[in-house]
């Protein structure tokens, strides 16, 4: 197992996201501020700078790039939301799929289908008979497929800042005033930006900021990876393809494979409500982790003695109509919030980040079907 000084555990994803420092004065004035450096928040970023270059456009993060759900994701493309197709966010997987090759960001996507599996009776031609709780099988064959978040993300940071996107790093933003005279005022660590309008892409977190907390909440998902495994133990348990799958019944399971022929697999959920301390190495967490870890070895007599070699936790952000959260907090639509995908935001968010571009350059409006202040 790997050594890990991170409370949520290290992803198998370790992939660099350099980050050019810039000064960062008291009164900084942008024409659009991003809080957040995960998905939706540089895919936003892309898509103002590639309408208006001119704009200046400023991504302020917390912790680091990626620091939060996107550089913890299992990676597994899917298609639409987690509650299925909602106009507006169609070809989620065509946009991440267009962003990546015109922009040639090497980040391993492969989308090339993915696997529904569960414990009724499946394809008869189905290349698995995984043991657990029931017999699992390839029950649908749907669009999908799998990259790595870590590449991704450094290709994409990449990508705005050489479009003259400035990237601020260990900038938490503590403080919001959509009211003020001179432009939407953010407090970041310690000190005011005005910006004349503002896209919140923060996943779990800045909820009771936002006023939030009652419709949307975080929690965390865990996930392990195995060591490198022979094209021999893929062949033996059915999974040759390497097709990433996740089940349509619970317990709940998906999983995917890395380039380098590791498994990775995930299932649980932990620190609902409390997401910023939660720890991997926590009784409850380790309870999980070890079920995980069986369930795993227990899939296929190939898979008994597997060694794991990374445990970590993600956060995610959960909904109260289990709907993305795609809206504006102000009347005046200066302050833009895209969050709450339920564990299924790797193409939802890119898609997100093109669409909140577009309600910034007034081509597009915001889903009728969303959040609204007044759902509250």
């Amino acid at each position: 197992m790997q050594q890990t000084s991170h409370p949520w555990g290290e992803p198998v994803w370790s992939f660099p996201v350099p980050v050019t420092r810039y000064p960062f004065p008291d009164g900084l004035r942008v024409d659009v501020a991003v809080v957040g450096a995960g998905f939706t928040g540089l895919a936003t970023a892309h898509y103002v700078l590639q309408r208006s270059p001119t704009l200046r456009v400023a991504v302020f993060e917390a912790l680091q790039v990626g620091a939060g759900a996107s550089g913890r994701t299992g990676g597994l493309v899917l298609e639409d939301t987690a509650v299925g197709p909602l106009p507006g966010v169609e070809e989620c997987i065509a946009t991440l799929h267009e962003l990546v090759s015109t922009q040639n960001i090497p980040c391993d996507l492969h989308v090339g289908g993915c696997w529904q599996i569960g414990r009724r009776e499946g394809h008869p031609c189905s290349p698995i008979h995984w043991a657990d709780h029931g017999t699992l099988q390839v029950l649908n064959f749907i669009p999908g497929g799998a990259f790595d978040p870590r590449k991704f993300l450094a290709g994409l940071a990449a990508i705005v800042q050489r479009a003259g996107g400035q990237i601020f790093e260990h900038t938490p933003v503590t403080g919001l005033d959509a009211a003020s005279r001179g432009g939407v005022r953010l407090e970041v660590g310690g000190k005011d930006v005005y910006a004349e309008r503002v896209v919140f892409a923060t996943s779990a977190f800045c909820l009771p900021l936002l006023g939030l907390q009652d419709w949307a909440g975080g929690v965390h998902t865990i996930a392990v990876a195995t060591e490198p495994l022979a094209d021999a133990v893929f062949d033996a348990i059915g999974w040759a393809t390497r097709t990433p799958f996740y089940t349509l019944d619970l317990p709940y399971l998906w999983g995917r494979v890395t380039a380098d022929g590791r498994a990775v697999m995930g299932a649980g959920l932990i620190g609902r409500g409390d997401v910023e301390n939660a720890r991997v190495d926590s009784a409850e967490a380790m309870q999980l982790f070890d079920g995980l870890e069986q369930r795993i070895r227990g899939l296929y007599p190939a898979l008994h003695h597997v060694r794991i070699t990374h445990r970590w936790m993600g956060p995610l952000c959960f909904t109260s109509d289990s709907k993305p959260i795609i809206a504006s907090i102000d009347d005046d639509g200066r302050v833009l919030v895209g969050t709450g995908y339920r564990g299924h935001g790797v193409a939802l968010s890119v898609r997100v980040g093109k669409l909140l571009a577009s309600v910034l350059a007034g081509q597009s409006g915001l889903p009728a079907w969303s959040y609204k202040p007044s759902s509250r």
